[in-house]
């Protein structure tokens, strides 16, 4: 039996500021869907996420760099 969802109630949402799976306000429905959410820790309003986390950042250019500088020197203990 599903929970009825309104404006004010509670609901599991990952919150982007504290990076974890908290507690919100819901702050606006539309289609009966939570659109944004309120986190009840940090009081922070974004987009309902679905409880699910944000995408890993692909490598920067920075992380490449070090790559090639590792592959260069090679493994430890060859020289």
């Amino acid at each position: 039996m599903s929970e009825e969802l309104r404006l004010g109630g509670i609901i599991d949402d990952y919150c982007t500021r504290c990076k974890a799976v908290l507690n919100h306000f819901i702050v606006s429905i539309v289609d009966g869907e939570p659109a944004r959410t309120e986190c009840r820790t940090c009081y922070t309003t974004h987009k309902y996420r679905r409880a699910k986390m944000g995408r890993k950042k692909p490598d920067s250019e920075k992380q490449a760099l070090f790559d090639e500088v590792l592959e260069k020197i090679g493994p430890p203990g060859a020289r």
